[in-house]
């Protein structure tokens, strides 16, 4: 009998099953201001109805003008599980890369009842470089106590060298729910050793320019990459 039990439990799943589903997304954020030299990002959020519910994967096709995004979850299937009434928001980094200048459709979980679709120009870069301006390398977007809500933000992230200095800060927004932040640096002297010091950045918007729920502020980084966050004004 002992030997029994033994063999039934080694021979029982050592993991519940998971069933993959479509991705419960609820709104694409779509930043303006990327050019064909950038590796172009896009944002995704949604609800899952409980805890038992997990991202899994994202994945993209380009056809010609067509951007196609399919972004799934996974649920468990063991009906032991007791999963609690609760509401879980999430949120989806989507790395399209590169793309050509030009206008694109976007749909996100095509023939699904989550579907989601927006559009987005391609602007043409006005150099070989990767980034039109030297950008500061950011981390991340500190939103503060207030969550971003006030209209005031950081940019967190480092001087690689003390020969840069911020010269400005630029600003793209769509009016609806996105802001693009530009944090551009200046070269103030030729000799430029390594040299890493703790970069804050205020940024400064106004919440009353925007009609969604939720802001999405992406700012600028180094390579053509971007970094991120949400403001929630509900």
């Amino acid at each position: 009998m002992l030997a029994i039990t033994l063999l039934s439990l080694l021979s029982a799943p050592l993991y519940a099953q998971t069933q993959v589903i479509d991705a419960p997304v609820d709104h694409l954020f779509v930043p303006a201001g990327f050019d064909n030299n950038d590796n172009i990002e896009l944002v995704v959020t949604g609800e899952f109805p409980n805890p038992c519910f997990k991202r899994n994967d994202v994945k993209v096709e380009v056809n010609d003008d067509i951007i196609d995004i399919k972004v799934t979850a996974v649920v468990s299937d063991d009906k032991s599980t007791m999963c609690a009434a609760m509401i879980v928001p999430f949120k989806e980094n989507i790395l399209v890369g590169n793309l050509q200048g030009g206008d694109y459709k976007i749909v996100v979980n095509r023939n699904t009842p989550f579907e989601l679709k927006n559009k987005m120009h391609v602007a043409e870069a006005t150099s070989q470089n990767q980034d039109d301006h030297l950008y500061a390398m950011v981390n991340h977007i500190d939103l503060g106590f207030t969550g971003g809500t006030t209209g005031s933000a950081f940019l967190v992230g480092w001087r690689t060298s003390d020969c840069l200095e911020l010269d400005r800060v630029e600003y793209l927004s769509n009016g609806s729910d996105t802001l693009s932040v530009m944090p551009i640096m200046k070269k103030v002297r030729e000799f430029c050793p390594m040299k890493m010091t703790r970069l804050y950045v205020p940024i400064k918007y106004n919440p009353e320019e925007f009609t969604h729920s939720k802001l999405l502020i992406m700012s600028r980084t180094l390579e053509g990459r971007s970094v991120n966050n949400l403001v929630n004004f509900k």
